[in-house]
């Protein structure tokens, strides 16, 4: 009787811990989000398998170049990037891959869940040469990956260059965005700290967002809501006064002159020029800028002597 009642007991303890542990797990992957290259995506979420993180197969052609093919018959993925030919096979069930021609071992290999394709993520950013991050805070399985000519661009001491590929590169927002008040109206400004291209803020519809340019991606670190004073003799600066604005992040410091790079995308038209330490404007002109047209960021005279 007694050792009748001792297996009930370790029985029913081992039934409530597996479900504990189910439980957590199905927490745990209810709450991952999957960003890539900057694009957050809602509909397919990650999931966790033996401790290793899976992605839908469907959401890497997200990424610029990559392209994704899937066979019903055998069950087989292939992932290619069409600029480095880099080249990836991987097949539902099996631990065995093929990265660019050659063999390896998969710790977890690909699933399908409710009629999606997953696969480990890290294996597959790594494979196609690109950026993968996880973010613990917010949960959230990044990848993204930036062309080497974009790459080069960036950190050129040529400063119409470097901020133009700093607009171009992936830009990443971990936090949700702030919802404006304001009605669309231009394409929004943009700020760059005179003599610097490595940061930035972009002001639209009353949304300020701050990026910096950080291994390849331009990552949104800040965010505030009305909060953007300059002009008038007013310094830029963030207002600390505004009881209403919203804002998640850590505030920018952005002392000393400022250009500004202003979007009236319905003129096809960028206004640009330069406001002092007192936010007086001490330079302005405009160009041309048509639809489909490149290099929005144009020089500022006598800020590269």
């Amino acid at each position: 009787m007694k050792k009748k009642m001792m297996l009930l007991i370790c029985t029913f303890i081992g039934c409530t811990i597996f479900t504990m542990h189910s439980v957590q797990a199905a927490a745990l992957q209810n709450e991952l989000r999957l960003n890539i290259n900057g694009v957050q995506t809602g509909d397919q979420k990650p999931i966790v398998v033996n401790n290793v993180t899976l992605v839908p197969i469907r959401t890497v052609s997200f990424i610029p170049n990559v392209n994704v093919g899937w066979s019903s018959k055998t069950k087989t993925i292939t992932v290619t990037d069409s600029v480095t030919k880099d080249s990836l096979k991987l097949t539902v069930g099996s631990k065995e891959a093929i990265v660019s021609g050659e063999r390896v071992t998969l710790k977890t290999p690909p699933v399908i869940r409710d009629g999606a394709v997953y696969v480990p993520f890290r294996w597959i950013g790594e494979g196609i040469k690109a950026n993968v991050v996880w973010d613990a805070p917010t949960k959230t399985v990044v990848i993204y990956k930036t062309s080497q000519e974009l790459l080069k661009d960036a950190v050129s001491a040529d400063l119409v260059k470097s901020r133009n590929a700093a607009l171009d590169l992936p830009r990443i927002t971990l936090q949700d965005d702030l919802i404006p008040d304001q009605e669309g109206g231009a394409g929004g400004t943009y700020y760059f700290q005179y003599g610097k291209s490595n940061s930035f803020i972009y002001e639209y519809r009353g949304i300020s967002t701050y990026y910096k340019v950080i291994n390849g991606a331009a990552w949104g670190v800040w965010q505030g809501k009305e909060v953007l004073q300059i002009g008038n003799g007013n310094p830029f600066k963030i207002n600390m006064m505004k009881p209403n604005g919203e804002e998640w992040g850590t505030r920018p410091d952005y002392s000393g002159k400022v250009n500004y790079f202003m979007d009236l995308w319905k003129m096809e038209e960028v206004k640009y020029g330069t406001f002092d330490e007192a936010g007086n404007v001490i330079f302005s002109a405009s160009k041309s800028f048509p639809a489909g047209a490149k290099d929005f960021i144009s020089e500022i005279p006598g800020e590269q002597s």
